[in-house]
């Protein structure tokens, strides 16, 4: 497996994202996936990625402040050691941020209303 992730790095590196070859080497790696290991959460996340460049002609899932193909590499990276335990709460907020669940990275700070601060309830008359 850290072969044929080397590979699409190297790949997105080289081709970028309008390359048939990437969207083949992706589909390659979730039928690994698949066949060798119980992660459905992991297969999604590689489905959820191919789509995407199959779709807008580039990854557009940002989960770090860096380019589109940093962001991929970023994955792919998570996913080389997906058992670490970091790296499992990491893949689950980027799992959660592909899915479009309301996510706000550790890097962002909360806006609006102090947290103590409460909207006051009113009775119906």
């Amino acid at each position: 497996m850290k072969e044929s992730i080397e590979v699409i790095k190297k790949t997105i590196d080289k081709e970028g994202f309008e390359s048939k070859k990437l969207i083949k080497q992706l589909k390659e790696l979730r039928q690994h996936f698949i066949d060798n290991l119980n992660q459905p959460g992991y297969v999604r996340m590689i489905r959820l990625a191919y789509e995407n460049i199959e779709q807008n002609g580039s990854y557009t899932f940002e989960y770090t402040e860096e380019n589109a193909k940093s962001n991929l590499k970023y994955l792919l990276d998570l996913l080389l050691d997906y058992d670490n335990k970091y790296n499992k709460e990491e893949l689950l907020e980027y799992r959660k941020m592909m899915e479009g669940e309301t996510w706000i990275s550790p890097d962002q700070e909360w806006e609006g209303e102090e947290e103590d601060e409460v909207d006051e309830i009113k009775e119906p008359a």
